[in-house]
């Protein structure tokens, strides 16, 4: 119980970190007064971290397969990009692009929707670098001048 409570309480105060961050994104426009809007949504899973799954997932430092699926909230459609943003205590997240697109009929049949075959991704992340302890897992949809944001349930703790 007090672990569960523990990860609630980790991934809000995260949540909250990353929701108000005015950070300048790497897809930020060459304008220097330029802005960009994140907006959350809730259309993506992190179905697997390292072949696991459930709420705390313990991983090594080593290279790691993140597998799931995200759409395009605004377009309601597969996405042109999609990012994996882990963050951990310091508040600065450590993003991975370009990950493997894989198709998935079963979210076609889910939303009876054929644009979304090309939702399901896996990223391989080198986890080396990374120092112990827990972090967030985010997918990030860029576009021109804002971004939307998912927050995963799954916190990832690197041991």
């Amino acid at each position: 119980m007090y672990k569960t409570l523990t990860a609630i309480c980790f991934l809000t105060l995260l949540s909250a970190i990353i929701s108000g961050c005015d950070k300048k994104p790497d897809n930020a426009s060459s304008l220097p007064n330029a802005k960009v809007t994140h907006y959350s949504f809730d259309k993506c899973n992190i179905d697997s971290i390292a072949g696991k799954t459930g709420a705390s997932i313990y991983v090594n430092r080593e290279v790691v397969e993140f597998n799931g699926w995200a759409f395009d909230p605004i377009k309601n459609e597969a996405p042109k990009e999609i990012r994996l943003r882990l963050t951990g205590y310091k508040g600065a997240p450590d993003t991975f692009k370009d990950p493997v697109i894989i198709d998935r009929p079963d979210l076609v049949k889910a939303f009876k929707n054929d644009k979304l075959l090309k939702s399901g991704f896996s990223f391989k992340a080198d986890l080396s670098s990374f120092e112990s302890g827990g972090y967030s897992v985010v997918l990030e949809i860029p576009g021109e001048n804002s971004s939307s944001l998912c927050q995963s349930k799954v916190l990832l703790v690197i041991k």
